[in-house]
Formats: structure tokens, sequence, C-alpha cells
């Protein structure tokens, strides 16, 4: 198995310092090259390219746990990490490409105060922070995230103050969900502040948070991290995991720091051609997360308008193979729910084809029957009188 650069090496004494990770995060070309000697030219100007309007950053941690060639001088192309991180060539056009202003999920209408969206009855999502521990190259948030000049608004003190204003006067509300960006590039200080201001407005309120740190910076979750959220007891929290070589010792270390505090977390999984859109990859992948404990969530089919389409997308068929290939072949907990996230909501993917339906027959005695195809792909009938 090919090494990533600095897999055999000592550390740096601050390795395990999430602030040293993110001051020491590589922002260009010039870096990759530093960090990969052999990194192809035509790679390198791409990042430079890309880097004069988006943001791009990658930690240290993600870096080492890229795979090399022989020589550890240069990452593969095929890598499944290198290939969320590493700017490509531009995108093509297409009207369902990225372009830089249309949205695929904020709609004006649900943001009901500049950081909170208010899409579906009981819960509102909360823009907690508008950058992260590193960046992927297909974000879902692209507008926000990776965009330098972005116009959505940053989380402010007064954005936050009509925030909670909102939340006081709508009781449907029953859940918080604190996403971004990553929340977590908020200090614990800040963290707790936001989170006692919710106590106060709304001590009922369910808290949920969604992160990445797990894999870019599983040092984020220090025991105090851990502690503020068991003080203000958050109650879910949704991990951003996308393949099998993200989870390491140091995610294993930040996921039970975690799970001591938050009674319920949970995988959200982007679907990716390259990266996990396999079912052996999924499948591994998803049992190895059951393993630790960690609940399956969403398999989020690409989002038409965002970047590296032309890259990462994976047609909708093939989606629903994969998850279909996991039914009753993996442990059903593990088994992560296929998902179209549409700007008027998400759909749930049915996993039959249109001649595997449930359709009515009748025996030889006259019984009504329900037919349908099972796990195997055999027809069988299941006694269904009316």
């Amino acid at each position: 198995m090919p090494l990533a650069p600095k897999e055999a090496v000592a550390r740096p004494a601050g390795w395990k310092d999430w602030k040293w990770q993110q001051r020491h995060a590589v922002r260009t070309a010039g870096a990759i090259k530093e960090y990969f000697p052999g990194c192809p030219p035509e790679v390198l100007r791409e990042i430079d390219a890309h880097a004069s309007t988006r943001r791009f950053q990658v930690t240290p941690y993600y870096l080492s746990l890229i795979r090399t060639d022989g020589d550890r001088l240069r990452p593969l192309e095929d890598d499944p990490l290198w290939r969320q991180v590493c700017p490509s060539a531009p995108e093509r056009a297409d009207p369902y490409g990225y372009d830089g202003e249309s949205e695929n999920w904020e709609l004006d209408e649900e943001m009901v105060t500049p950081v909170a969206q208010h899409k579906y009855g009981n819960r509102v999502i909360i823009r907690y922070s508008n950058i992260c521990h590193a960046y992927c190259q297909f974000c879902y948030e692209a507008l926000r995230t990776l965009e330098r000049n972005s116009s959505k608004p940053s989380f402010e003190r007064r954005h936050w103050l009509q925030t909670l204003d909102y939340l006081a006067d709508h009781a449907e509300v029953e859940e918080v969900i604190l996403s971004g960006g990553e929340p977590f590039m908020h200090s614990d200080e800040q963290l707790a502040g936001v989170l006692a201001d919710l106590r106060e407005v709304r001590p009922e309120l369910i808290v949920r948070i969604h992160t990445r740190s797990l894999t870019f910076n599983p040092f984020r979750v220090t025991e105090t991290l851990a502690q503020t959220l068991r003080a203000h007891e958050v109650q879910a929290l949704g991990l951003h995991i996308t393949h099998p070589n993200e989870i390491t010792p140091a995610f294993v270390e930040a996921l039970r720091r975690l799970q001591s505090a938050v009674p319920i977390v949970f995988s959200n999984v982007p679907l990716l051609r390259g990266v996990n859109a396999c079912p052996e990859t999924m499948r591994e992948l998803s049992m190895s997360l059951y393993r630790l404990g960690v609940h399956a969530g969403y398999l989020y089919h690409f989002m038409p308008r965002s970047p590296k389409s032309e890259l990462f997308w994976v047609p909708v068929d093939e989606g629903r193979r994969i998850v279909r290939s996991m039914k009753r072949h993996v442990s059903n907990p593990a088994v992560p729910e296929y998902v179209l996230p549409h700007p008027t909501g998400k759909y749930t993917v049915p996993l039959h084809d249109a001649d595997e339906h449930p359709r009515h027959e009748q025996d030889s005695d006259g019984v009504r029957l329900l037919g349908f195809v099972n796990w195997r792909g055999e027809h069988v009938t299941y006694p269904d009188p009316e």
C-alpha cells in the first residue's frame, strides 16, 4: 500500500493541537509542492488558478492520509481523499453546473434571518460559520464556503439576536441545527455562549450540530469541547464523512469523546464518483461506522449546482443500485437513507424498479396475494386478503 509522505516519520510537536493544524494548513500551490515535491505542474497551476477566486486549504493531518507513489513525492491521482481537496480543471459550461451564484438549497423565503433557514416545519438550521478546517471541492454550500467574495452573510451578533427572537416567537420549532461551514471553527467559549443563549430562550429545544472536524482535524474534539456539548445538553451530532480511509485512530479517539457527551451520533455521506460510488466502498464505510456505534443517516446524491459535477456526479440509478446492494446484505442500522437534496426538500429515492413494485394477484383458491421481488431478486407472494 502506497504511503502518505509523512506517514512514517515523527510528527511535529504541535501535531495534535487543532490550532497548530489550522495554522499550518496548506493554502497555496507552493505549499503543496513542498509537501508533495513530485506533484505535477499542471495540478499546481490548477491550484493557483483556483486559489485566486476560491478558498483552498488542507490540514497537514488530512494530507498525511493521502496515498502517494512509492517515493512519497506525488499524490496518487485516483486517491479518494486527494480527489476531494485537490482543485481540478475549471467547470465545464453546463446549465445545471456550478456558476457561483445559483442556489441549490437556501430559498429566499426560507431565510427567516440572515443566518437562519426554516425549510421544514419543526426545525431551523443556523449557518453558524462560513469557513471550514479544509475545503471540499464538491462543497454543497460552495456559495458560502468556497467563494472568497461570498455574498452570504457571516454569523454576527445582530443576526444571532434576530434568530433568538424568531425562535422565541415560533413554538412550532422543536430543533435547532448548527451547521455551516464548520461550527467547530468557533472556540469552545464562543460555542458555549451560543448554546447557552439557546437554552435560555428555549430550554426544551433539541440541539443538533453538523461537523466534518473528525475527518479534517479530529484534534479539534478536545475534552473541553466534549464538556461544553455535555453541559448544554446537545442531543445529536452529524458526522460528515466520505471514505473508510478517513477512519483513523485519531478519528476514533475524537468520536469516543463525542459519544461520551452526545447521545446520538450519526453519519451523513455525499455520494461521489471516484470516492465512494461503489458497493464495496460503501459497505466498508457503513459497517466500519456501525461497528463504532455511529448510526447511518443520509447518503446524499450530488447536488446539481455544486462544483466539479463532471468529476463527482453519479447517476441516480447507480446510487439506487449501491444502496440496494446493501439492503439485507448489510446490517440494517448501517444502511443509509438515499436522498436527493432538492430545493423544496429532501426526497427519499425508491430502491425498487417500476416492475418490482408490489402488485396484487390471486392464488388458485382466489385468495388475494401481494407479489413482490425479495432481496434475492426472487418473485414471491404474501397473503393479503381484503
